[in-house]
């Protein structure tokens, strides 16, 4: 997703980051797929909590780009790109991640903070951003916080019944008076964290659901769904692995596209990514349990409202 045609919300959305992007961070946002998979398979773990905490603190080595897979809008721009790459080398401080992760936790659903956490692992200064969603168990709730961006179905093709839910908003990311003070106080008082709780914006940025079958072996969900607010964003790009199987699918009256490959934790993702532009919006449906197929997943997709 990236470079400068690339709204601020939406790459800090991913970076968790302040104002100064640049272009040697775009690799980081090429991992955001990991994130959503890892936030539906390790619910529980918060793995999707340690990825951010990677984009945010960490850095990669350089990709290099093997082939790039594009859907496109009825103008014939790229709006979704998935740039098949070498696979990167992460690095980031353990210490660094735990100290993100038990901050965000002190958080209660609905609230959100502004973490800055000085050292090595952040050499830019950032200030991230992390906000605790209201999950909701019933659609009928889930629902009244969507409104009409979203028909949430109770049950998708293939029997998987709603398991939970929530809403996950965006931050003002560009806030330098806000940076600067946590930078001075973290400096002056020494500091290894400063946080400042924060509101989101109102505006939905994404909508992410869980599944799960009567035969399911996963108990957090065997499919999850996420809808992304295509609102003021021009393209977004994301990275799939070199032995990743990119191909592209018709879903409805819609070009899809089709992408599995082995995550961080060596799970396999098997995901449809379809581009809604008369809706304005982004639909990916995954899967958690392996049994899971292709054409399990095209099947799901295709009924989807």
């Amino acid at each position: 997703m990236t470079r400068s045609q690339q709204p601020d919300d939406w790459k800090q959305q991913l970076l968790a980051a302040a104002d100064d992007f640049d272009v040697k961070d775009q690799v980081l946002q090429k991992i955001k797929e990991r994130k959503n998979i890892s936030e539906g398979k390790q619910m529980k773990k918060r793995l999707g909590l340690l990825v951010a905490a990677i984009l945010v603190f960490g850095g990669t080595s350089a990709y290099a780009a093997i082939k790039v897979y594009e859907l496109k809008n009825e103008k014939g721009e790229a709006v979704v790109k998935v740039q098949q790459t070498t696979t990167p080398q992460e690095k980031s401080s353990e210490e660094t991640i735990k100290t993100f992760e038990d901050a965000r936790n002190s958080l209660k659903p609905g609230e959100g903070a502004a973490i800055y956490i000085p050292g090595p692992d952040n050499p830019k200064k950032r200030v991230s951003f992390t906000y605790i969603p209201v999950e909701h168990l019933t659609t009928p709730p889930l629902q009244k916080e969507v409104g009409s961006f979203y028909e949430v179905p109770a049950e998708i093709a293939g029997g998987y019944k709603f398991l939970k839910g929530h809403v996950e908003y965006p931050f003002d990311y560009s806030q330098p008076e806000l940076f600067a003070e946590m930078h001075k106080e973290a400096e002056k008082d020494k500091k290894q964290i400063v946080m400042r709780k924060v509101s989101p914006k109102p505006t939905i940025n994404r909508v992410f659901t869980l599944y799960k079958g009567s035969e399911g072996t996963e108990t957090d969900g065997d499919v999850y769904i996420a809808i992304t607010n295509f609102e003021g964003v021009k393209w977004i790009e994301e990275e799939a692995g070199e032995d990743a199987i990119v191909e592209k699918v018709k879903v409805q009256k819609y070009e899809g596209m089709y992408v599995a490959q082995k995550l961080l934790d060596g799970t396999e993702q098997k995901l449809v990514k379809i581009y809604q532009e008369d809706k304005n919006r982004l639909i990916e449906v995954g899967v958690m349990n392996p049994a899971l197929t292709k054409k399990d997943l095209l099947m799901i997709a295709e009924k989807l409202k």
